[in-house]
């Protein structure tokens, strides 16, 4: 140790830690900030879930719900009346029963669709809060060491 240093006066302790603890209390709010965004993302993101849940299944009942032809002893009578009536009434039977899944499988991939730009602007507009409470708090922090 060198023998000329001077003593560190009372004042630059009560000084440093006037500086620490300031700092201390940006960080403290700083975290309070960026969790608080955290959460209010993830309370976003489920609710947008259980809405898209919500929609799936509303969709998923709706197509449930369209009549399906019969088959019982009508259809064999129709099958042994006219075989070529029947055939034909089963395939556009099938044809309408697919074009309504596609409908279904349509109207889902909308929904994903929508809750995911809903969820992806509920991200950025979270990450930009973060961003600017990083920025203020750092611009803080440098204020607190730069003043002698």
């Amino acid at each position: 140790m060198n023998a000329q240093q001077q003593p560190i006066s009372p004042e630059f302790f009560a000084e440093m830690q006037g500086k620490a603890l300031e700092a201390f209390s940006i960080l403290a709010d700083m975290n309070h900030r960026v969790l608080q965004g955290l959460v209010g993302l993830s309370a976003s993101t489920a609710k947008e879930g259980l809405r898209t849940y919500a929609e799936l299944q509303s969709a998923t009942v709706e197509a449930a719900r369209t009549p399906h032809s019969p088959v019982g002893p009508e259809t064999i009578e129709a099958l042994r009346q006219n075989p070529f009536a029947w055939y034909q009434k089963s395939l556009l039977a099938l044809v309408e029963g697919t074009q309504k899944a596609f409908r279904l499988v349509e109207a889902n991939a909308q929904v994903v669709t929508r809750t995911a730009e809903r969820v992806q602007a509920s991200a950025e507009q979270t990450g930009q809060e973060i961003q600017e409470t990083l920025t203020a708090s750092v611009n803080r922090l440098k204020e607190i060491y730069a003043r002698g």
